[in-house]
């Protein structure tokens, strides 16, 4: 799990989904957009996908953690909102880390 200092808050959130662009992936959805600072990260998974709490935050944990795996090469200073699809839910670790590192490439955010 990231640490709270390196996660978003709703504010900056919200400024993150008016403002940043989209790029699309089988599993997430990922608007970003630079920032002044260091990289922060949300990791949402909708109540309409994930219909218990506990699914919810388990899929936030799982898109937390495969964060961390490719947190240490990407290019400082933005912020970056992921929102989980339908077929997130039932995904392994390693596919979502998979899909998450191949986001990162699409958008050009990795050193």
């Amino acid at each position: 799990m990231l640490p709270r200092s390196e996660r978003l808050s709703t504010e900056e959130l919200a400024v993150v989904m008016e403002k940043g662009r989209v790029i699309h992936s089988p599993l997430f959805l990922m608007r970003v957009m630079r920032s002044e600072g260091s990289t922060k990260f949300a990791a949402v998974a909708p109540k309409k996908i994930a219909k218990t709490a506990v699914d919810r935050n388990k899929l936030r944990r799982i898109i937390y953690n495969a964060i961390k795996t490719s947190y240490p090469r990407l290019v400082p200073s933005h912020h970056i909102g992921l929102f989980a699809k339908a077929t997130a839910v039932g995904a392994s670790f390693e596919v979502i880390a998979k899909d998450v590192h191949d986001l990162f490439v699409k958008a050009g955010i990795l050193k």
